[in-house]
């Protein structure tokens, strides 16, 4: 049976962005079920003791409902360079806990810290968040990531960050990337894109 993960930050026991997590869960089991299959957040929530400050809560479900409820206490990942990885076939346009394709991907990292994955010449995601690109005066994400995030759906509502079709070749016009998921903020894991690495070399900057 094809199983999903939710992850929603909490801080001091306030989940946040959760309307954007039942958007997703919803999106989720009209798509695989053909029917909105409600999980109970409010009761996940009430059974989970969280404690101070910045936790990362991750369930997994499917068909039947909640099959697994975790929380601990989140220490975001050091992230300081990034593989570019050319995969075409690459799909993970539901948070499914399947993650072996993009585990097969990061076979290809080598000593970078993580892959930014390339699908038909245009910048996706990292193996595990959402990217944005600063031009040193707006932000940009691109408009055809593996998954569209919940911190990515927020930022774009509040105009935060413009969607964009970007390219390797296009990197060199942008200062620095900033890594996006629903436990990272924008900025809060940022590195220059000279940090980015394509096959052969270091991005250089104009």
């Amino acid at each position: 049976m094809c199983q999903f993960i939710e992850t929603i930050r909490v801080f001091d026991g306030r989940p946040c962005n959760l309307p954007y997590h039942v958007a997703r869960v919803n999106d989720t089991c009209r798509h695989f079920w053909n029917r909105c299959f409600p999980i109970p957040f409010e009761q996940v929530l009430r059974e989970v003791r969280f404690p101070a400050g910045l936790c990362k809560l991750r369930f997994v479900y499917d068909e039947s409902g909640v099959q697994d409820v975790s929380c601990q206490t989140y220490v975001p990942r050091k992230i300081g360079s990034l593989q570019i990885v050319y995969d075409d076939d690459v799909d993970y346009s539901f948070k499914k806990s399947d993650r072996s394709y993009l585990n097969l991907l990061k076979l290809q990292q080598g000593d970078a810290d993580e892959i930014l994955i390339v699908k038909q010449g245009i910048i996706t995601d990292t193996s595990f968040t959402n990217v944005a690109f600063f031009d040193g005066h707006q932000w940009f994400t691109p408009s055809a990531p593996l998954l569209r995030g919940t911190m990515r759906a927020s930022l774009l509502d509040r105009h935060a960050v413009i969607e964009r079709d970007i390219r390797v070749a296009d990197l060199s016009s942008y200062r620095a990337v900033s890594l996006i998921n629903a436990m990272l903020p924008l900025r809060q894991s940022e590195l220059p894109v000279t940090a980015i690495r394509d096959q052969r070399h270091l991005l250089q900057s104009d």
